[in-house]
Parts: C-alpha cells; structure tokens; sequence
C-alpha cells in the first residue's frame, strides 16, 4: 500500500492491484479537490449537501488524476444491505450524469473494461477485487451491517456464479477504514458479531477504557472472511489506517458525524 500524491490529489494505491498491470483503481482521500468548509476539499459524495457543481468537479479531477471517464463511473445507492449488482456497459455514468435504475445495492462485479466501480465508506470497509485470470472485478462497501452480513463472501460466490471466478485467483484489497482502535459499539452490535462469527473472540473485545463497551476489530473480520471464501492469504493487502485517526486525510463519521464529505474507492479494468 502506498499514499500517492499527484500535485496535490492524495490518493491510496494497493500494491498487489497496481502490479497486476490489469486495472486502474484508487482510494481517495480528503485531500486535491475544490470543496470548501466542512466538505474540505476532496467530497465526492452528492447526498452530503455540498454544492453539485463542486462535487462534479472533484470528479473531473478524479477522472484527470486516474485516467477514468465520467461516463465509464457507476455510483451505486449504498444502503447497507447485502445485495450484489451485475453491472454492464449499459450502466456507465450512472450515479453521476444520470439516474441510478437498479436496485438498492452495497457490491458491483463488473467484466467489462473501462468501466469504473465505486464503493463510497468513511470510516466503513471498502473492499476492492480482481480476478485476474477472468478478468472481472468488483467494489465493495463492508460497513458494520455489510460486515455480519458477509457482503464481501457473497460478492465472491456472485463472481463465482457470473464469472466462473475462482476465489483462489482473487487479488483483493481492505481499504483504510475505522479500526479497532476507535469502532467502539454497544453490546448490542457486540452480540451481532458474537452470533455470526465463531472466531468472535478474535474480534470482539472488551473496552477497557469504558465498562459496558466494546472494540470490533473490521479489517481482521472481513480479512476472516475473504479467506473462508477461498481467497489465499498473500493476496489481500490491507491499508491498516484509521480513518478517525488520520482526519488530516480521511472523512471520517465518527469523528465528524452528518458534517463532512465523502471518499471512495474505485476500480476499473484497462482497456
């Protein structure tokens, strides 16, 4: 994992992804856009409240930095759920310059080249694959709910069924994200975790700055997960930053609430 700089447009770039010479992708940062105040500088979310002329401008940049076309972009409607969208030619700019027409959904899988999956999370999981020998790939938005939900293993069994991907040959990447630092949740969400998981001991913890919470390790779990649905160890790279503690480069919910922009992390096969 590396944080680039491009005159000013910070970005972060995965390694095992970049070297596979296959796609073109990025996590964005907060930082080398035009927006200004709370959604200081990089917002590239349009439900936040900012001004639509100066998000679609960030996506300029976005698009000038990485090589991508506004019309190749789909933003999907991320909804915490655990739903998996097909996505063709048909559905490119979609999000941006048009409407969005299929479901609700927090996962895109993709085989066609040029266009660009997002996954949009500020302090949640974004998750980022390819399958090099099929050439497909997909955008993952693993928020806590996504998380107990398994979106992320059942991205890989909908590129299973759609590609014929084996998990195997998968190359993935957990994105900088809310670690187990700061996720402090309640015994409820705890609970949630202990009954999905039978490694929730390795997760789950007491915190021990505060009786009666506790601390969610995110990256192990999705990590977790993705190996149980047959992706190998050495290949998924995590960024290991937090978000909330990194505010100097990421939006983060916890420590900013409703007030703030949004980052995402995008994907595309080359052409």
């Amino acid at each position: 994992m590396q944080i680039k700089n491009q005159e000013g447009f910070c970005f972060v770039s995965f390694d095992a992804l970049a070297q596979s010479g296959m796609v073109k992708h990025c996590f964005t940062t907060r930082q080398g856009g035009v927006s200004e105040g709370i959604y200081a500088t990089m917002n590239l979310s349009f439900t936040r409240g900012e001004e639509r002329a100066k998000v679609m401008e960030n996506y300029r940049i976005l698009c000038q930095k990485m090589g991508f076309s506004l019309e190749d972009i789909v933003v999907a409607r991320q909804s915490h759920t655990d739903r998996v969208q097909t996505i063709g030619r048909q559905d490119g700019g979609k999000g941006i310059l048009r409407e969005v027409d299929f479901p609700d959904c927090d996962a895109m899988i993709t085989d066609v080249p040029g266009i660009v999956l997002s996954a949009f999370g500020a302090d949640c999981v974004v998750i980022l694959l390819l399958d090099p020998k099929k050439k497909a790939i997909a955008a993952v938005h693993s928020g806590w709910r996504g998380t107990v939900m398994q979106i992320v293993k059942k991205t890989v069994q909908k590129m299973t069924e759609v590609y014929q991907t084996d998990p195997k040959d998968l190359i993935a990447a957990i994105s900088p994200s809310i670690g187990k630092c700061c996720f402090q949740v309640d015994l409820p969400v705890a609970e949630k975790f202990r009954q999905a998981f039978l490694f929730a001991d390795e997760i789950v913890f007491d915190d021990e700055g505060q009786a009666g919470k506790y601390k969610i390790d995110l990256w192990e779990t999705n990590r977790r997960i993705l190996l149980q649905a047959g992706v190998l160890p050495e290949n998924i790279e995590l960024a290991a930053l937090c978000t909330k503690c990194r505010t100097d480069l990421f939006y983060s919910h916890r420590a900013m609430g409703e007030e703030r922009g949004g980052q995402a992390g995008f994907i595309c096969l080359c052409e």
